[in-house]
């Protein structure tokens, strides 16, 4: 939240250090690990960041119980309390603390993508051209049918953000050390093999909208200039999908490829057998909303794509024939 909600001015890091110390104190007490893990995080920050403007805390949402935010209020002698959109932001003492619900499945992988500032966004932008994603909810892969622009789905191929480091062509024991400052970060990052200077130096775009949004992007794209980087004339090209299949062999990924190839095969069947234009062409009579309603009460059943499967082309045909129309559009 970056203090914006309570308006505060930011902490000086000394000082931002021992209230973070007060807060992991309570809730060690408050919240210890179970078998399952941990049920809190605080993200890693640089070692040079000189002041800051909240603390942000990712507790699992099965543990941020009433009783439980009571009693965190009462040991730090919070009196003020906000909530917006499942953070619950306290005045500390005349600093911003926010406890930030996050599903369990998620906690840790949260805590990976924003620690280190903005590493997380710079890491997210390598993964684009291996068709991948990297944000709070993971590392998924973007999958699209070719001949149907809104069809859709993402498939997590990992949660850990080792695997996100090796798909990047990075050393991870540097991400769990940590860095002397945000400039180490920066070089580190930088020389990953699949780093390119362009999204910074030539931005376009979503990603140019939200360089100029996040001061951490804008100090990486001052660094770049800094040491000499030039932006590549061309974009990186998409990679061939057997290169993401050898990074991460073990993530299932070629099993859900193979089963939407499957779905997309069955699907292409299925619309040559039966469509709103066939409806259409066997009874024109239903257009627009009759038509929709028409549909709607023909595909009704739970079985009927099932049905479609077994069905002959003239046996479908019968039936779109002897449907009755929907009453409303008759009138």
């Amino acid at each position: 939240m970056g203090g914006h909600l309570f308006h505060f001015p930011r902490l000086p890091r000394a000082e931002y250090l021992r209230r973070e110390r007060q807060v992991r104190a309570v809730l060690h007490q408050l919240l210890p690990g179970t078998s399952a893990g941990p049920q809190w995080f605080i993200p890693h920050v640089h070692a040079d960041k000189p002041d800051f403007g909240d603390l942000d805390v990712l507790v699992s949402q099965d543990a941020l119980t009433a009783p439980c935010l009571a009693e965190f209020r009462a040991r730090l002698g919070i009196r003020q309390t906000r909530r917006v959109q499942g953070i619950e932001s306290h005045d500390f003492g005349g600093f911003q603390v926010d406890l930030m619900a996050t599903p369990p499945a998620e906690l840790c992988t949260r805590f990976e993508f924003m620690s280190w500032g903005d590493l997380g966004n710079i890491l997210g932008r390598m993964m684009r051209p291996l068709g991948l994603k990297w944000g709070e909810s993971g590392l998924l892969y973007v999958y699209r049918r070719p001949d149907e622009t809104h069809y859709l789905r993402t498939f997590a191929v990992s949660l850990n953000i080792d695997d996100v480091l090796r798909a990047a062509g990075l050393d991870a024991t540097h991400w769990h050390t940590g860095f002397a400052n945000e400039a180490a970060m920066f070089e580190w990052a930088a020389g990953a093999s699949r780093f390119s200077a362009r999204p910074y130096l030539s931005p376009e775009g979503d990603f140019g909208r939200r360089i100029l949004e996040r001061p951490g992007l804008q100090r990486f794209a001052d660094y770049l200039k800094a040491a000499g980087w030039v932006a590549p004339a061309e974009r990186e090209p998409p990679q061939p999908l057997e290169v993401l299949l050898s990074l991460l062999p073990q993530s299932g990924l070629a099993a859900f490829l193979q089963a939407e190839a499957q779905a997309a095969g069955r699907d292409r069947v299925r619309r040559s057998k039966f469509s709103g234009r066939l409806v259409m062409g066997l009874r024109p009579e239903l257009r627009g909303k009759p038509l929709g309603l028409f549909m709607q009460a023909f595909t009704a059943s739970p079985d009927f794509w099932e049905w479609v499967d077994a069905a002959t082309p003239a046996e479908i045909e019968t039936r779109i024939r002897v449907q009755p129309a929907p009453l409303h559009s008759q009138a």
